[in-house]
């Protein structure tokens, strides 16, 4: 018994370094395993607030995006300031906030939207006279104010607006955020969103200016035609006049034989005749020569009818100047869908352009037909001609060939009146055989030529 307890005891023995190395080894491997474990925490950790910065930052960009987005496709200083003020609550608690913009020519701030309190306007006075807006935007950087009038802890961020690197204006919002939780990226996003702002501001003003230029070019434009029209009805005041002599010296002979009491219901009848005459001549005299509406109203208009019209007043030039006049008009050609006053402008230029072209008389053909789905009018004379090196100015405003007695307006007016109504104007010409304006107008001015 002895014998095993030794033999047992030397066993121990032999096994007992061997023991003290197995776990010496295992206490090294689970601290270096309690070490593993402890920069996996910290890589987690570290990864979990990547992560959650990584999403933050995505969130801002949406929210930029999103803004910009909008303010691409609004032009209106509500709409605007409306989802600005939406963006900025996702960022910080608003009690009220507005945009002030810096007014060059009243020379003060004005708002941007009729958003914000009384109160806001008050302290956005006295920042401006307490020089807190010049330094914001002097510095371009925004600052946080205390709300010293409250009894809880708000605070004011005043937040310029800064485009091409100039101040145009502010944005001021009122916060319930503590002034400590507020952090450079706070303010950061609240720039750039006031700066996406000032570029919608400047659109916008761009915009609006764009329509008050094209309102006054509609406005010269109506008034360029109506001095071309005035022009003409200058010109055609002597033909006009003869048209009107003659049935008043029927008339006068009618009357005189009245009052001797010779066939009255005959020769009455025959004075109300020349009287519709005379009538429907400064009917027609007043209808052309009223003032061009600046609207562009449409209706169908008698091709046919409408030249017809304007031949009365030209039917003593042509006689006197010895112009033979022939129509050729498409008695089966269709309504044309379009404004028949300035349609008439364009063949009253024409045809006193033919009649200033043949000085020593000559023919003049005018025609009318339908081809392509298109009413096509020609006016042929067998004038001057027009000269090869000026054939692409003549249409060109101000450029006449009449010296002082022409305004240059005619030519210009009426092939902006053919495009008006989407159709198209060209001359053909031979030096010293003659000219044919041709005009081709779609039946209605959708549709394309």
């Amino acid at each position: 018994m002895q014998k095993l307890n030794r033999k047992n005891t030397e066993i121990v023995e032999e096994l007992l370094p061997q023991i003290e190395k197995f776990i010496e080894s295992r206490e090294t491997y689970i601290k270096a395993l309690e070490k593993t474990i402890e920069l996996l925490k910290r890589e987690i950790e570290f990864k979990s607030k990547t992560t959650t910065d990584f999403k933050d930052s995505i969130d801002e960009i949406l929210l930029i995006q999103r803004l910009a987005t909008k303010i691409s496709t609004s032009l209106n200083y509500e709409d605007i300031v409306t989802e600005l003020i939406e963006l900025t609550r996702q960022i910080i608690p608003v009690i009220d906030c507005n945009v002030y913009i810096y007014d060059d020519e009243k020379r003060k701030f004005t708002k941007l939207s009729s958003r914000g309190s009384e109160y806001l306007d008050e302290v956005m006075e006295t920042y401006i006279e307490d020089g807190i807006i010049d330094y914001v935007l002097r510095e371009k950087r925004s600052i946080v104010l205390p709300d010293i009038n409250s009894f809880e802890e708000r605070n004011f961020i005043v937040v310029p607006l800064i485009l091409r690197n100039e101040g145009i204006g502010v944005y001021l919002v009122h916060t319930s955020k503590k002034q400590m939780e507020f952090t450079n990226q706070i303010l950061l996003l609240l720039s750039i969103l006031a700066n996406q702002t000032a570029v919608a501001v400047e659109n916008s003003r761009n915009y609006n200016a764009l329509l008050k230029t094209t309102e006054e070019l509609k406005l010269t434009q109506a008034q360029m035609i109506q001095a071309a029209k005035l022009a003409a009805v200058g010109e055609l005041a002597g033909g006009i006049a003869h048209e009107i002599n003659n049935p008043l010296q029927i008339l006068l002979g009618h009357i005189q034989l009245i009052q001797l009491g010779r066939d009255l219901p005959k020769r009455i009848e025959i004075v109300k005749e020349q009287v519709e005459k005379i009538s429907q001549i400064v009917r027609r005299l007043l209808n052309f020569s009223r003032k061009v509406p600046e609207d562009f109203k449409l209706e169908p208009v008698n091709i046919n009818f409408a030249i017809q019209e304007m031949i009365t007043f030209m039917s003593y030039q042509f006689k006197y100047n010895d112009i033979e006049l022939t129509l050729k008009l498409d008695p089966a050609l269709p309504l044309v869908y379009g404004n028949k006053i300035y349609l008439q402008q364009v063949f009253l230029n024409l045809m006193i352009n033919a009649k200033d072209a043949m000085p020593e008389g000559g023919k003049l053909v005018i025609e009318t037909k339908l081809e392509n789905g298109n009413v096509i009018i020609k006016f042929s004379d067998t004038g001057v001609g027009i000269p090869d090196d000026i054939k692409d100015k003549i249409f060109e405003p101000f450029f006449t060939t009449k010296g002082a007695k022409g305004t240059g307006l005619g030519l210009s007016i009426s092939r902006w009146i053919v495009r008006k109504h989407n159709g198209e104007i060209k001359v053909e010409s031979q030096q010293d055989k003659g000219s044919t304006f041709i005009i081709i107008l779609p039946l209605n001015p959708e549709q394309q030529i």
